[in-house]
C-alpha cells in the first residue's frame, strides 16, 4: 500500500485481503440467504482473533435478518450476535420467543399455487388469526408476493392481530409490500419511516435503491457509496456502486451492429415467439441480421417466421423452416452454420420468450468493447411478470473437489453456484464483472470463440446444460465471459429445469447432468474454477480501490 493513499483505500484492501485470506469464496458473493448462513458460521469459526471479522459476521448475520424478517434461522443468527445489547433485540426476542407451529407447508404451497383468491382467503385467513398466526405467515407471505395479486398480501397484514411488540415487523412487511407493488415515492416514504435502530442495513440499502429509481439518481448513490464506506464487505454492493460510479457509454455501439446475427429458435410456440419478434423489430439493433428458425412446429410458428419479414429492413431478416423437431442444440448450431453467422463476429441467442428493452444490443455491444471482445457477454434475467423475480445473474463453479453431490450414486464435480435463487429484483445484481457462465436467453457468443472450441454439443438433446457446457469449454479453452447486469431482459417462461417436474424431465435433466460430469475432468475443473477465482477478485480490488480512491 503506498503510504500517499487515503485511510478509506487502506480500509477497502485491508477488508478485502483478509476475507480474501480466510475465506476465498467470498467474492462469488453476499446476497443468497443460504450463503450468509454459510458465510457466518465460517467468519465464527475464523473470528477470535480479529474483531473486524468479528464484526463483519454480525452485520451479515443483521443483513440475513432484516432480508428475511419472519426466518426464524435468520432471527436467531442475528440475536445470537447481538444479544442484549444489539439493534433491534426487542423484536427478536419477541420473534423468538413467539409460538412456532410447524404448519402443513406442502398442502399450504399447493393452496396458494391455485391463485384461487377466494379459496386462499376461506381456507388461510383464519389461521392468521390464531395463536399460530406468524408460523403461517412464514411459510405464505414470500409466495403471496409473487402471486401479482396486490389486494392478497395487504389484507393478510390487515387480518392478522399483531401484538405491540411485533408493530414494527408488521411496518417492515408494509414496506417491502410497497416496494413491489407501489410507486418509488410511495415505497420510499414507507421506508423511510422504519426504525433505523432496528431494520438498518435492509432500510439503508432499500432507501438507495428506492433513490435511484426515482429522479434521485445523484442522491441514491450518495447514499449507497455511504452504506458501502461501512460495509466493504458486501460484494454486492461494492460492485453496484463501481457500475453506477462508473457506467459503460452506450452511445456509438451500433456503429459495429454490422457485424452481428440475431438468432432465435422456436417449437410449438408461436404466440410468444412471435411477439418477440416485434419486440427485436422494435428495439435498437442497427445494421444487425436476424435469423428465425421453426424447429419443426405444429402450430402457428411457421407462419410467424415466415411473415416477421415484413417488419425488419429488406435483406436484414431470414426464416428457416424445418420439417422436423431436432432440438436445441442442433437448432442452435443449424443457426450458427447460416452464412450469415459464419461471417459475423457476434452470434446472439435470444430465447422466444423475451422482452426486450430498447437498448439492449447497444448494451451488450458496449459491454464487450469496455471488456476487450471476450468469448461472450449475458445479462440480468428477470420474471416479466410484476413484481420482478430474478432468474439468473453471474453464474460460477464451486471448487470441484469439496462439492456435495445432488444426485444419489454420481460423483457430481460441475457444481454451478447460483447467486440469485430466484430473489426479488432488488436492483442488487446490476452490476458487470467477469462470469464463467452467462444464461442462455440472452448470450451473445464471439464467433471467433465458436469457430475455435465448436458450437453446441448434440449429446444434450433435446435440451438442458447444453449452454452452460458450451460455455465451459470456451472458458477452459481459455477465453474470458462478462455478465452485464446492468442490462435486465425478461424472460416469460422460467428455465427448464424448473418445469422439469414429470419423471421423464427429471431423467432427462439427471441423464444430461451424467453426460456433463463425464466430459470434464477435476484438473480441467478446478482450472476453470481458479482462473474464474483470480479473476473476480481482480475485478473487486481494483473497483474497490476506485471507489475508496
Amino acid at each position: 500500500m503506498n503510504l500517499q493513499d487515503p485511510p478509506s483505500v487502506s480500509k477497502a484492501a485491508t477488508t478485502l485481503n483478509e476475507l480474501k485470506k480466510i475465506i476465498p469464496l467470498w467474492v462469488l458473493g453476499t446476497e443468497e440467504p443460504g450463503r450468509q448462513l454459510g458465510l457466518i458460521n465460517m467468519l465464527d469459526s475464523r473470528s477470535s482473533a480479529s474483531k473486524e471479522l468479528a464484526d463483519i459476521s454480525g452485520k451479515v448475520a443483521r443483513l440475513l435478518w432484516t432480508q428475511n424478517p419472519l426466518d426464524m434461522q435468520a432471527a436467531a443468527a442475528c440475536f445470537n450476535h447481538e444479544g442484549r445489547s444489539g439493534q433491534g433485540t426487542g423484536l427478536l426476542k419477541t420473534l423468538l420467543s413467539s409460538p412456532q407451529h410447524e404448519i402443513p407447508q406442502e398442502d399450504l404451497d399447493n393452496l396458494l399455487l391455485s391463485a384461487d383468491s377466494k379459496l386462499i382467503i376461506r381456507h388461510l385467513f383464519p389461521f392468521l388469526r390464531g395463536p399460530h398466526s406468524l408460523s403461517w405467515l412464514a411459510g405464505s407471505w414470500d409466495t403471496l408476493l409473487r402471486m401479482g395479486s396486490p389486494e392478497l398480501p395487504l389484507s393478510i397484514l390487515e387480518t392478522i392481530e399483531w401484538d405491540e411488540g411485533l408493530t414494527q415487523l408488521r411496518q417492515r412487511l408494509y414496506a417491502e409490500y410497497r416496494f413491489l407493488y407501489g410507486t418509488p415515492e410511495e415505497a420510499l416514504k414507507e421506508v423511510e419511516n422504519l426504525d433505523g435502530e432496528v431494520w438498518s442495513l435492509w432500510k439503508d440499502y432499500m432507501r438507495a435503491e428506492l433513490l435511484l429509481r426515482s429522479d434521485a439518481k445523484e442522491e441514491g448513490i450518495k447514499a449507497l457509496h455511504g452504506l458501502w464506506t461501512e460495509n466493504m464487505w458486501n460484494i454486492n454492493w461494492g460492485l453496484k456502486l463501481h457500475a453506477l460510479k462508473h457506467p459503460i457509454d452506450i452511445r456509438g455501439a451500433l456503429d459495429t451492429s454490422d457485424d452481428v446475427v440475431i438468432l432465435l429458435y422456436s417449437w410449438n410456440n408461436g404466440a410468444l415467439m412471435e411477439k418477440t419478434l416485434k419486440n427485436v423489430a422494435a428495439s435498437n439493433i442497427g445494421g444487425a441480421r436476424v435469423l428465425a428458425l421453426n424447429n419443426g412446429s405444429n402450430d402457428t410458428t411457421a407462419e410467424v417466421v415466415a411473415n416477421a419479414a415484413e417488419r425488419f429492413q429488406e435483406g436484414r431478416y431470414r426464416g428457416i423452416q424445418l420439417p422436423i423437431n431436432v432440438g436445441a442444440p442442433p437448432a442452435r448450431n443449424w443457426l450458427l452454420s447460416e452464412p450469415e453467422a459464419r461471417k459475423a463476429k457476434w452470434a446472439v441467442f435470444l430465447d422466444d420468450d423475451v422482452e426486450l428493452p430498447q437498448n439492449w444490443l447497444e448494451h451488450l455491444l458496449a459491454t464487450a468493447e469496455h471488456h476487450g471482445n471476450p468469448g461472450a457477454v449475458g445479462c440480468r434475467i428477470t420474471s416479466t411478470s410484476e413484481p420482478r423475480s430474478l432468474q439468473s445473474a453471474d453464474y460460477h463453479l464451486f471448487p470441484p473437489d469439496r462439492t456435495v453431490s445432488q444426485i444419489e450414486g454420481l460423483e457430481e464435480r460441475v457444481m454451478v453456484f447460483d447467486s440469485c435463487r430466484n430473489a426479488f429484483d432488488y436492483g442488487q445484481f446490476t452490476y458487470t464483472r467477469p462470469a464463467v457462465h452467462l444464461s442462455g436467453c440472452c448470450h451473445m457468443l464471439n464467433m471467433e470463440a465458436v469457430h475455435r472450441c465448436g458450437g453446441f454439443d448434440v449429446r444434450f438433446n433435446p435440451t438442458q446444460f447444453d449452454d452452460l457446457e458450451r460455455d465451459l469449454r470456451a472458458y477452459a479453452a481459455g477465453y474470458t465471459h462478462v455478465y452485464a447486469g446492468q442490462l435486465g431482459i425478461g424472460h416469460i417462461q422460467h428455465s427448464s429445469l424448473a418445469k422439469a417436474s414429470s419423471a421423464k424431465s427429471m431423467a432427462q435433466v439427471f441423464g444430461n447432468k451424467i453426460k456433463l460430469e463425464s466430459k470434464y475432468s477435476e484438473k480441467v475443473l478446478n482450472s476453470v474454477f481458479t482462473r474464474d477465482l483470480e479473476s473476480l477478485w481482480a475485478d473487486a480490488e481494483k473497483k474497490w480501490s476506485e471507489l475508496a480512491g
